[in-house]
């Protein structure tokens, strides 16, 4: 605890500075209440009456700045509700008055290590004071549009939920601005502002259904045989003599149809049957003749892709020499500015047997050879980096192995800056490949006992 006088640190069950005499008892009694605000608050956020417990937790604060319990809760509270550069402020500050044993270092690197969720928070972010600045130039459908995205990237913002209930509502959309609500509730129960909008829709829906109501009563009755319409009288019609005359003339016009036309044509059929019997001995030949030419068409389509696939294995041996040539070229650049270690990790990305010519082959092997001196002092030097930053000794350790693929020290501090890192599934994996190089020597006892921290 501090002197308010001045800012000695002295033990909290003291009553009295032992460096300038201050009475504490007015500071004990100011964290009492503070405490008292922060047990509310926690009572509050646990039956999910996030914006109360608010409230609530900033009087606390108001009491004693220095309360971290406090200070963390409100950013727990501010994350739930979408908030999440609101919580990562609670937290940094929280950090800084007490920077060892904070919850709030748990916090934080859930949120950052995440990279995926943080840039996702950054596009919600923009994408609602984008449809904020839409909203209030009477702009309502892009504005929905983009809220939905909003929400659909992060449902729990709160303050996104209800600004797009507040649209429906403006757009007389009733049951869509009261789901959006219902979910506002589902995670802050007691949000004045969400009870607000529930009950403006209440009043709403009250209105539209007292005016359909008084429309009703207003309009005129119809009469219900308005649109019956009535039946003529009964009139019994005269006997014709039409319809059997027509008949007689429809009998006598198919009889004329049948001798003109119809008898011509089965006469013609008969003396024809002849060039018929041609026409199908023509048909049978032609059909022959297809059947063969689509063999050939398939014979000639099946060599057609052999040559293609001959020109693409070409291709892409060429492209391969080229690839190598490029890695030669780079190792020799390296090897020129004295960089020896760089200039074989360079051309290790490609085989002696990609060159074509005697002298890119001596070249190769010169420049890729490294004594194991150089090897060691790499590592002597990724081990010094380990103190300083995780990633730079991973990246030394890497290309150690880029040219000594089995060198197990390599393997074993690589893995072990992932285990500092908490990727453990990835300090795993290097520790096994360490021990099955040799499970005899005291680098793989080590490797052993730190793996066995992992797996419990």
């Amino acid at each position: 605890m501090r002197c308010p006088r001045c800012d000695a640190n002295v033990a909290d069950a003291a009553v009295r500075c032992n460096f300038c005499g201050q009475d504490l008892s007015v500071v004990h009694y100011v964290r009492r209440i503070s405490n008292s605000y922060y047990n509310m608050g926690l009572e509050k956020a646990k039956v999910r009456d996030l914006s109360g417990a608010i409230v609530i937790l900033k009087k606390s604060l108001q009491f004693d700045k220095r309360n971290v319990n406090a200070r963390n809760l409100l950013g727990l509270i501010y994350y739930e509700m979408g908030e999440t550069v609101a919580a990562l402020s609670e937290w940094v500050l929280s950090k800084y008055l007490m920077p060892e044993e904070n919850a709030a270092d748990y916090f934080m690197e859930t949120v950052q290590k995440n990279q995926t969720a943080l840039d996702a928070t950054n596009q919600t972010i923009k994408k609602y004071n984008a449809a904020l600045s839409s909203a209030r130039a009477r702009n309502e459908d892009l504005a929905i549009i983009q809220l939905k995205k909003v929400v659909s990237l992060n449902p729990h913002f709160v303050r996104a939920q209800q600004l797009l209930a507040l649209l429906y509502i403006y757009t007389e959309e009733y049951s869509k601005a009261a789901k959006c609500l219902n979910r506002a509730r589902r995670i802050d129960f007691n949000n004045t502002t969400t009870l607000r909008y529930l009950q403006e829709i209440g009043d709403r829906a009250q209105s539209a259904e007292r005016k359909a109501q008084a429309q009703t009563k207003k309009a005129p009755k119809k009469d219900p045989l308005e649109n019956v319409i009535p039946v003529g009288t009964y009139k019994e019609e005269k006997k014709s003599l039409m319809p059997f005359i027509q008949v007689i003339i429809g009998v006598i016009i198919g009889i004329a149809v049948c001798f003109f036309l119809i008898r011509p044509t089965l006469q013609k059929v008969g003396g024809d049957g002849g060039q018929i019997s041609d026409a199908n001995d023509q048909l049978s030949v032609q059909s022959t003749k297809i059947s063969s030419l689509e063999k050939e068409r398939d014979s000639l389509q099946s060599e057609l892709n052999e040559l293609k696939q001959q020109v693409e294995d070409k291709d892409t041996d060429a492209q391969k020499q080229l690839t190598a040539y490029e890695s030669l070229l780079k190792g020799v650049n390296y090897y020129i500015n004295e960089d020896r270690f760089q200039a074989a990790v360079e051309v290790s990305k490609c085989k002696k047997s990609d060159f074509a010519t005697a002298a890119a082959r001596s070249l190769y092997t010169k420049i890729g050879q490294i004594s194991s001196s150089e090897i060691s002092a790499l590592v002597s030097q990724g081990r010094n980096e380990m103190y300083q930053s995780y990633d730079q000794a991973i990246a030394t350790f890497k290309k150690v192995l880029s040219v000594d693929d089995d060198n197990q020290e390599a393997m074993v501090y690589m893995a072990r800056c992932y285990q500092r890192k908490r990727k453990n599934t990835t300090a795993k994996k290097w520790y096994q490949k360490a021990i099955e190089i040799d499970d005899t020597t005291s680098l793989a006892n080590q490797a052993e006992s730190w793996l066995a921290e992992i797996t419990g």
